[in-house]
C-alpha cells in the first residue's frame, strides 16, 4: 500500500518520461503501514496480503484514501556487492529475510486484477533497503520506463551485470523484484 508519487527533485532532470515512481522500498514512495516495523513480514520483508496492510493501516489511524496496492514478485536469484564491484557470474539463490517473523504465505491477486508495471533493483537485506534507480538516481543513466522501473526482467539482470549500480550505490544483496499493480 504506497502512494504513487512523481519524480522527487534530484530525478526530475533525468529522463522526462519518467512520470511516476513505482519503486519497491520507502525511500521515495512510502510505504503507509510498516510491516517490517510492526513485525508483519514475511521472508521478502512485505505482508503476506492486503488484509494485513489494512489492518495495520486501521491500527494506525492512517489515511488510505489515495494509496494504491502493489505486488510483488521476487526474483530467484540476487548478488552481493560492496557498492563498487558486480560480478555477472556472482549470482547465486536468493535468500530470505533471516529476521521474518511469519511464513511466506503470500496470498496472491485474483487472475486478472493486476497489471505488470516493471522491475525494480532492490538492495536486500534483512530488511527491503533501497530502491537504487530512484533513490539514487541511476535511472538518469538507464532505460527505464514512466514508472522509473526498468520494462523487463533481462535489463534488469543485464544492468546489474554490467556495473550499473556499482558507481557508489549502496552495498549488500541486490534482487529483482517484479512490481505489479492491484486494481
Amino acid at each position: 500500500m504506497k502512494r504513487i508519487v512523481p519524480p522527487p527533485g534530484w530525478l526530475a532532470t533525468g529522463p522526462e518520461h519518467i512520470k511516476d515512481v513505482c519503486s519497491v522500498s520507502d525511500c521515495v514512495n512510502d510505504n503507509i503501514v510498516d510491516v517490517q516495523g510492526a513485525w508483519q513480514h514475511n521472508g521478502f520483508g512485505l505482508a503476506n496480503s492486503p488484509d494485513v496492510l489494512a489492518s495495520l493501516a486501521a491500527d494506525a489511524g492512517a489515511d488510505v484514501s489515495d494509496t494504491a496496492l502493489f505486488y510483488f514478485t521476487a526474483y530467484e536469484r540476487e548478488q552481493e556487492t560492496d557498492g563498487w564491484t558486480f560480478d555477472p557470474a556472482g549470482w547465486r539463490d536468493r535468500s530470505p529475510a533471516r529476521s521474518a517473523p511469519i511464513a511466506d504465505n503470500v496470498r496472491l491477486p485474483a487472475p486478472g486484477t493486476s497489471t505488470l508495471l516493471g522491475y525494480d533493483v532492490v538492495v536486500f537485506g534483512d530488511f527491503l533497503e533501497h530502491s537504487p534507480l530512484s533513490c539514487n538516481s541511476i535511472a538518469k543513466g538507464l532505460p527505464v520506463n514512466e514508472h522509473c522501473l526498468f520494462a523487463g526482467l533481462d535489463e534488469a539482470i543485464a544492468a546489474i551485470d554490467a556495473g550499473a549500480f556499482g558507481n557508489g550505490c549502496e552495498e549488500g544483496v541486490y534482487t529483482i523484484f517484479g512490481v505489479y499493480r492491484v486494481r
